[in-house]
């Protein structure tokens, strides 16, 4: 099962403007106020036939429907800009495969075995006992009410200096879900050149988690309670460079590094092995991940921008991945703009990626994860863009929807309505 994890970053996408900032060298002081808000409501479906949680093989079909709002305050002081982001996201699931975590995936035969101190494997028979599949007085319906919900506060705040043209900014984040919890917290800096042509910005996060090892149901064993947590710690610097070129050109250089240490694994995700065992997901308990990004603003005339992005992906996983995308904003009118455009990926396996009944139960890890597996996708869409005037309610309205397709078989689809207020 694709894992979905639609953040306000996610979601975020390009609210068009095509004027230039005015600068003026007049401060005026201005107590706090409310400068704008934003609504972004979004639906993700999608379908395939690789679910992590049953092995690699079964339904991946998961709808999703999310909101997000964001309060954005501001205070001016002299030289200095203070702005308040507030935001608040609610993510409700619905998939196929996630009742398969409390009960043995229909058809499913396997042997009892185990491995020194490896998790137990277990017969999906004994453990689906008499009169059902269900483990204790755990049902489907309660499971899905259960796992379907994630919540997400977040706070950031940044100054601007006007004098010398540098944001210092701090943030933090919190995220909620049946089995995850994470803290997070960010510190960022950025120094723009006094004609504003260029722009350097760097940002350091952290994320403390814990989640619940929520084991697959037959391989529980006898004393199970479901309640040991573990914990992971991820921590990413990203660098920027941005420059303008001219009038009609405009770059920006990215490099990143991010680290992870802790339980990786979704313990309830499964692994059938090639001697008819079942065992849950290993994985090992740091990741080391690297990207670096390109992208190229041309601005066509009044009424057309192109918008080229690259990306160039590794981890010490031994997945390798680019990933190019291309957007082209067209004003038809001074309310209406319309954004084709299209994202291609590809990248390699994991070295630890299975297929379905493949994996070896004496290997240290093991996932069958098509997340992590060698594949390609496309991804085409449009965004309209349309700006009510001095008429209208919203400052802006934004309509989104793209198409996702793997070639591992998953397909998806995505659209989401974002209104600004001012």
């Amino acid at each position: 099962m694709r894992k979905v994890k639609i953040t306000i970053a996610a979601l975020f996408f390009y609210f068009l403007g095509f004027s230039q900032e005015k600068t003026t060298s007049s401060y005026e002081n201005k107590p706090l106020t409310l400068e704008e808000a934003d609504f972004i409501s979004g639906y993700y479906n999608q379908n395939g036939n690789h679910s992590a949680i049953m092995g690699g093989n079964g339904s991946e079909k998961l709808d999703e429907f999310s909101n997000t709002l964001d309060l954005k305050f501001v205070k001016k002081y002299n030289q200095y800009v203070n702005t308040f982001d507030l935001g608040l996201t609610a993510e409700h699931r619905t998939s196929a495969s996630t009742a398969y975590i409390e009960k043995a995936p229909d058809g499913a035969t396997t042997s009892v075995h185990s491995l020194n101190s490896k998790p137990i494997y277990a017969t999906t028979s004994r453990a689906s006992g008499s009169g059902g599949n269900y483990y204790g007085s755990d049902s489907e319906s309660h499971a899905s009410a259960l796992y379907g919900w994630r919540f997400n506060p977040s706070l950031n705040w940044s100054v601007k200096n006007l004098e010398n043209n540098s944001t210092f900014g701090l943030g933090a984040y919190y995220s909620y879900e049946f089995d995850y919890n994470s803290l997070g917290a960010e510190i960022s800096y950025a120094k723009a050149s006094a004609d504003n042509n260029s722009e350097y910005s760097v940002k350091g996060q952290a994320f403390f988690d814990r989640r619940e090892m929520i084991l697959p149901f037959e391989v529980r064993p006898t004393d199970y309670t479901g309640t040991d947590w573990q914990s992971k710690t991820s921590f990413s610097l990203d660098n920027s460079y941005s420059q303008v070129v001219n009038q009609r050109l405009q770059f920006s250089v990215l490099a990143d590094i991010a680290y992870q240490k802790g339980i990786l694994a979704t313990p309830y995700n499964r692994v059938y092995f090639n001697n008819v065992t079942v065992g849950g997901e290993r994985l090992p308990d740091n990741r080391l991940k690297i990207p670096v990004g390109l992208r190229l603003n041309y601005f066509a005339g009044n009424n057309v921008i192109f918008r080229f992005y690259y990306r160039h992906y590794w981890d010490d996983w031994k997945i390798n991945g680019n990933t190019a995308s291309v957007e082209v904003p067209v004003k038809i009118n001074p309310n209406f703009s319309v954004s084709p455009f299209y994202r291609f990926h590809e990248q390699t396996s994991a070295e630890y990626f299975n297929q379905y009944a493949t994996a070896n139960p004496l290997s240290d890890f093991y996932t069958s994860d098509y997340d992590l597996s060698d594949f390609k996708s496309n991804n085409i869409g449009v965004n309209l863009h349309f700006v009510p005037g001095s008429w209208g309610v919203f400052n802006s309205v934004d309509l989104r929807y793209s198409h996702y397709k793997r070639t591992d078989g998953l397909a998806a689809d995505n659209i989401t309505l974002a209104l600004k207020f001012k």
